[in-house]
């Protein structure tokens, strides 16, 4: 029957259904050390959990600083929106490094500060999310055009290996994913869209002189330009979307497993 709730279709599309309630807007969310351990440990602490964050955070640290200095660009490596976004997964690698560390010594440190999990919650969110976009735009819409050669170091870094991480760093954290939460990383499209446009009216150009930042984000036409970023947005609302699904798969996952050698007890 149509209500048992044993059925697959109650089971596959109730708990769809339950995140589009007015709370899971909010950034609230307990216990609060799930945002400082691992889906997959079993103890409260994990030297494994505090090395890999560390690693992670190095990794984006050499990877964004060699790309500074590759691509630097007369300062406009910041225009770019594949830049923003492996800066970001620097800065939101980094950031949950020290709180991963500050937990690791003080288990208690965090229980009355949910602010900063609040920001470190959102903003990994909208790390993942941009991430995970731009490496789909740019191979598909981008590189085609583009004069970068596909084996080329930053080519892979800023736009594979990024979003690569921010996916396994997905299935490794313990927070829970909210399908409400994609309001953020459109907040941050356009963001950039109002930035791209402001630089255009700016008269700034690329890095070869062309007035604007991306040809298919060419401001002097404007249809076609908002069309782009319209159909950037709709990305982002999808692949919150698969995200969404696989933090469900996680959660299923390990669910099974907690008395498995999946966890972590390091």
């Amino acid at each position: 029957m149509a209500n048992n709730k044993s059925s697959l279709c109650y089971r596959t599309f109730h708990p769809i259904a339950k995140e589009f309630q007015k709370e899971k807007f909010s950034l609230s969310h307990q216990p609060v050390d799930d945002f400082l351990k691992s889906q997959w440990q079993t103890s409260q602490k994990s030297y494994l959990w505090l090395l890999y964050r560390w690693g992670l955070a190095l990794c984006f640290g050499v990877g964004v600083l060699g790309s500074l200095i590759q691509q630097f660009g007369a300062g406009r490596w910041f225009i770019y929106l594949t830049d923003w976004g492996f800066l970001l997964c620097m800065y939101i690698s980094w950031f949950g490094a020290i709180l991963v560390t500050i937990y690791h010594f003080c288990p208690t440190y965090f229980d009355n500060k949910p602010k900063v999990l609040k920001v470190y919650w959102c903003s990994h969110w909208c790390v993942l999310v941009v991430a995970t976009v731009i490496t789909f735009m740019y191979w598909l819409f981008i590189f085609p055009n583009d004069n970068a050669n596909a084996s080329d170091l930053y080519n892979l870094w800023a736009h594979g290996f990024n979003s690569i991480l921010m996916v396994l760093d997905h299935m490794l954290v313990a927070f829970p994913t909210r399908l409400l939460h994609v309001v953020y990383p459109l907040i941050l499209g356009l963001v950039y869209a109002i930035f791209s446009l402001i630089y255009y009216l700016a008269g700034g150009v690329d890095v070869n002189g062309n007035p604007y930042i991306y040809e298919i984000l060419d401001w002097s036409q404007p249809g076609w330009a908002t069309l782009m970023i319209f159909g950037c947005l709709v990305l982002v609302v999808i692949f919150s979307f698969l995200l969404f699904c696989l933090y469900k798969l996680r959660t299923m996952i390990a669910n099974k497993c907690k008395n498995s050698k999946l966890t972590i007890s390091a």
